[in-house]
């Protein structure tokens, strides 16, 4: 395994996360150059993740998930807020010595597997590439044995190296984009729907895969995603989003086994068996949610059997309830008033 490397100028404390968002908002202008419209992509995010830790981001298509990766991975600018990696403000990372290192400790994994794969090379290309240009003090030689080593740590024979993208199946490509990724060493892997364009039989392989370079690699994963089942299965948290707001974070089990708000339920009752508690919200598809020019208020109150007139008024923000994060105004006054019963008049 790699020896991390150092962060120019770093004096993060051993208690700083990994990588920290801080109120990260993205917005894109709609129309031409005048317009006042915009689409409000990701609002006001807090979001940590620690070493060796899987940070499971789940929401609909539409939630603002993928928006966040390419935040994170430097693709996109915040409109405002602050990524601090290693206790270090993104904004201060200026110099090329500077974006290569971040780049080198932050890798991304993208959905469509063949998109990050060249199809007139071979798959050993992006691997030994992505050594010659972060990890420089390799010899050529001993590139090729770090390349054969990354595909053995993904669950292939080196022998994939030498094949053509098309030679490979769908989870063979995938696993290649991870060792792509594993090649330059890094400490956080952005994976934006890694498993979505795989079949049901192959995804159990990938997730195994990514828990075993949390275990063996010390490595930490961002698992974008829209199916809370795997969520459950690999992820040690699981941060829930809607219409570009967090609207409840906390550990895996505390989340998805007794979910407070009522998207997170919403989700769980796609997945889960029928019930007559789950026939309320299931049942109630609602309008889609309002991200252009976006009022006040919770973007999940068109679709909310429990909305209350504040819902309309207020935009909930994360309060804690037990291990949880919560943004429900619902939720939050249900949790205050089972743990204080003597002020209910």
């Amino acid at each position: 395994m790699a020896q991390p490397r150092d962060s120019p100028d770093s004096t993060a404390s051993s208690a700083e996360p990994l990588l920290r968002a801080v109120d990260l908002t993205r917005h894109f202008r709609l129309g031409g150059l005048f317009s006042k419209h915009s689409l409000h992509a990701v609002d006001d995010l807090n979001l940590n993740i620690r070493e060796r830790e899987i940070v499971a981001l789940v929401g609909e298509s539409g939630s603002g998930k993928s928006t966040v990766a390419r935040l994170l991975a430097r693709i996109y600018k915040p409109t405002r807020g602050e990524i601090y990696y290693r206790g270090r403000s993104l904004r201060s990372l200026r110099s090329r010595k500077d974006q290569l290192w971040y780049r080198g400790e932050v890798a991304l994994v993208l959905q469509d597997p063949f998109s990050s794969l060249h199809p007139v090379f071979h798959v050993s290309h992006g691997v030994t590439r992505n050594l010659a240009l972060h990890r420089a003090e390799l010899k050529r030689n001993e590139r090729r044995r770090e390349a054969e080593r990354v595909c053995e740590t993904v669950g292939l024979s080196p022998k994939m190296l030498s094949r053509f993208p098309y030679e490979m199946s769908g989870g063979e490509r995938q696993r290649i984009g991870f060792a792509q990724a594993l090649a330059v060493a890094p400490k956080l892997i952005l994976a934006d729907e890694p498993v979505s364009m795989l079949d049901v039989s192959i995804r159990i392989g990938i997730l195994n895969m990514m828990a075993g370079l949390r275990d063996r690699e010390g490595v930490s994963l961002l698992y974008i995603t829209h199916d809370l089942a795997s969520a459950r299965y690999v992820a040690d948290r699981v941060v829930v989003m809607y219409a570009g707001h967090l609207v409840e974070e906390g550990p895996t089990e505390t989340v998805l086994s007794s979910p407070k708000h009522p998207y997170t339920q919403l989700l769980l009752s796609a997945v889960a068996e029928p019930s007559e508690k789950d026939a309320e919200i299931a049942a109630d598809s609602g309008e889609p949610p309002r991200v252009i020019d976006p009022t006040e208020g919770c973007r999940f109150r068109w679709r909310c059997p429990h909305a209350i007139e504040k819902c309309a008024q207020v935009t909930p923000r994360p309060t804690p309830i037990g291990e949880a994060q919560v943004a429900c105004h619902v939720a939050v006054a249900e949790a205050q008033r089972a743990s204080n019963p003597a002020s209910i008049s």
